[in-house]
């Protein structure tokens, strides 16, 4: 009971200073709208607040609306005005990748209603075999880059393997542990090698890359490292940790390496033939990140009349699916209006004289590797996506002026986005893929992600010498 109460007072005190943060800096936006002028770096109050209410535990949403109002003070931007600029701000980019997160998640939802993203893990775990403990881990974690680049979620790609995977991976006595470290390896390459994920989807268009140029300076090289590294963690794991999946675990769903159901063939087949067929053709016209729009609405579509849900049944299994991350679109719809505001204080501005002096004798290399360095502190938590817009929008005057190429910028962008899921500190994605896989130690999955991390590191060590 006193847990319980001591709990909820913590909840309390981080609501009250939530509340106490917003106010001031409303506050601070009243005395710098009053005082006129450019705000120089106090422009960076909506963009602090922003951060230290996300760290709070408040809604990633609300804390932009936060945001958005104290900039909208500060810049003395009227209601009309700020109407204006959130309906134009629903053309922008970042309004646009949202749109394509979302309806990644549609297609996501389309294919494991149709059982082809089940059928594919199926597939990939009977090609190469259940016969070793070295066969099964390699099934497990080409299962997991598989599903998540192809739905381009961590948590929904591997939630839909996980009861496929785990009693197979339990009968041949791979322990808790180092499953849920397969999965968050192998989940974050995934991550970082689909075509048309999130992170990808953000950096190819902030890089201004195209995905084939993408994967070969950035994707492949760090998501190899990523995944290398963790598939000799999770042997080490495997060694050092005591905890056993439980008896029924390993009988549990013993049906899990049965043949798939024709519906659910004929659905992966139309789900991996058109998104491939799709991305072969977007790589060689050498297509721009808008180009994702037609291919998830193409491949739902394809997938979801394969395998049998019907014209009516595949748009249901969108709006379903897209639904989940609404949350995410209103995000990215209520960025572009917050950093277009603050860009209108003179912070950015400011930021840039102040380095532009500075960054000449650092020197491009170092700059990239201070980006990468920014992104394991995670500045904008719940959110790496839009971490990279926000990056992006801050650095890139600096990118143009110090020479640096686009394929070196994409690496640097990646890092920040997404090598900080893997620690230095407990993630939710940690906490995720640990539950999925119904492990209870996270030390061992902190090596695991501490030991990725030093492995990526020295990666951008030699990418950034090789690429500049």
């Amino acid at each position: 009971m006193s847990s319980a109460i001591s709990l909820g007072g913590r909840l309390d005190r981080r609501q009250l200073t939530s509340v106490a943060c917003f106010a001031v800096c409303v506050v601070a936006g009243i005395v710098l709208a009053v005082a006129g002028g450019k705000a120089g770096l106090w422009g960076l109050v909506p963009i602090i607040m922003y951060a230290v209410l996300a760290l709070l535990g408040v809604d990633v949403v609300l804390a932009t609306i936060g945001a958005v109002i104290v900039a909208a003070i500060m810049t003395r931007t009227a209601p009309v005005p700020l109407g204006e600029q959130l309906a134009t701000s629903m053309g922008s980019l970042v309004a646009v990748i949202g749109l394509i997160i979302l309806l990644g998640a549609g297609l996501g939802h389309v294919a494991q209603e149709t059982g082809a993203a089940q059928t594919l893990v199926r597939t990939v775990m009977g090609r190469i075999g259940l016969s070793t403990p070295t066969r099964v881990q390699l099934g497990v974690m080409v299962s997991s880059l598989v599903i998540v680049g192809a739905l381009g979620t961590l948590a929904g790609g591997n939630a839909i393997i996980a009861p496929i995977v785990i009693p197979i991976a339990a009968r041949m006595g791979w322990r808790p542990p180092a499953v849920a470290a397969m999965f968050h390896a192998a989940g974050a390459a995934g991550l970082m090698l689909g075509p048309f994920t999130p992170p990808v989807v953000t950096i190819t268009a902030a890089a201004k890359l195209s995905y084939g140029d993408y994967l070969l300076h950035a994707g492949l090289p760090v998501g190899a490292i990523t995944i290398v590294t963790g598939f000799f963690m999770a042997r080490w794991i495997q060694k050092h940790t005591d905890q056993e999946y439980a008896p029924e675990d390993a009988a549990q769903d013993d049906d899990a390496d049965a043949p798939p159901d024709k519906r659910g063939q004929w659905a992966a087949l139309a789900f991996i033939g058109v998104l491939v067929a799709l991305a072969v053709y977007g790589v060689w016209v050498k297509a721009g990140y808008s180009y994702a729009l037609v291919v998830m609405v193409v491949t739902a579509a394809a997938t979801g009349l394969a395998g049998g849900l019907g014209a009516k049944g595949t748009a249901e299994a969108v709006y379903a699916g897209a639904a989940r991350l609404i949350w995410l679109f209103m995000l990215f719809w209520l960025l572009d209006p917050l950093l277009t505001l603050v860009q209108k204080t003179g912070a950015f501005d400011t930021i840039f004289d102040h380095l532009k002096g500075v960054m000449p004798d650092v020197g491009p290399y170092v700059f990239l590797l201070l980006v990468v360095l920014l992104g394991y502190v995670h500045a904008v938590p719940g959110a790496a996506v839009a971490q990279v817009v926000l990056i992006n929008k801050l650095f890139g005057p600096l990118v143009t002026s110090l020479g640096v190429p686009p394929a070196a910028w994409a690496v640097s962008l990646l890092g920040t986005a997404q090598i900080d899921q893997l620690g230095p500190y407990p993630t939710a994605d940690m906490m995720g893929q640990m539950g999925l896989a119904r492990s209870s130690d996270l030390r061992m999955m902190l090596f695991n992600g501490w030991a990725i991390m030093v492995a990526n590191t020295a990666g951008f060590l030699v990418l950034f010498a090789i690429l500049l």
